[in-house]
């Protein structure tokens, strides 16, 4: 068992003692129907803590099988009960394993980072989802774009279809590497794939078409690094 010094009442009202309400929790249970697997089950749990609404409590890792007896439906209904009836306030009964504060911080920690990473792997996803939408809108424009060329293709009509598909190639590729940039090996192989649709387009190679890329993406760079010179 913990140390009482090691527990704490209520964090947001001093007047509640945890030590004291779950001997009450201990004692109404005892003067309800016989169910000895709850009796030891609360015996050994520890008081921890009121955050919130919720009453913690925990178990030493050795006691934990006690816990299931206390988490059942019925069980855990009628002990926060008994925490209604004597606190006046509803308050949510948490198990969690180990019988002091520090591993209730621990519980706390490891939820928050879990959280965390949940949620960035919201934003990733959300970010993936408008880089796929995004190149697949790219795609569509560089089809309407030769498909609105009727007459024959002249190499200089071919390349001025290609000057103009690179700078909105560019522009894509920088919205969705700011926007997503967790996505560079998707973001490459869409690029990729771009360079493959306008090489067809073009009567070029692929390769052809990605120098060009390359080439057009370092002139608007250099540009761009010009003008925040100046």
């Amino acid at each position: 068992m913990a140390d009482t010094n090691d527990r704490e009442k209520s964090t947001d009202s001093v007047d509640l003692d945890v030590t004291e309400l779950w001997k009450a929790v201990i004692e109404g249970l005892h003067r309800g129907p016989v169910n000895r697997s709850l009796w030891d089950a609360v015996a050994r749990a520890v008081p921890l803590t009121i955050e919130d609404s919720t009453f913690v409590i925990g178990f030493n890792p050795r006691d934990m099988r006690y816990a299931s007896y206390v988490q059942t439906a019925a069980n855990r209904m009628r002990i926060q009960e008994i925490l209604l009836a004597r606190s006046g306030r509803r308050l949510e009964l948490r198990v969690i394993e180990g019988d002091t504060l520090d591993a209730w911080r621990r519980v706390k920690q490891i939820e928050r980072l879990s959280e965390e990473r949940a949620e960035d792997q919201v934003r990733e996803t959300t970010a993936r989802s408008q880089s796929v939408r995004a190149w697949s809108e790219l795609n569509e424009k560089l089809i309407k774009l030769f498909s609105s060329v009727q007459a024959r293709r002249y190499p200089i009509q071919l390349a001025r279809l290609l000057a103009k598909s690179l700078s909105m190639v560019y522009e894509t590729d920088v919205v969705v590497r700011h926007s997503d940039p967790e996505g560079a090996v998707f973001h490459d192989r869409e690029l990729n794939r771009v360079c493959d649709r306008l090489a067809t387009y073009c009567d070029l190679t692929p390769v052809a078409v990605a120098v060009e890329y390359l080439r057009y993406r370092s002139s608007r760079r250099g540009t761009k690094d010009q003008d925040q010179r100046q």
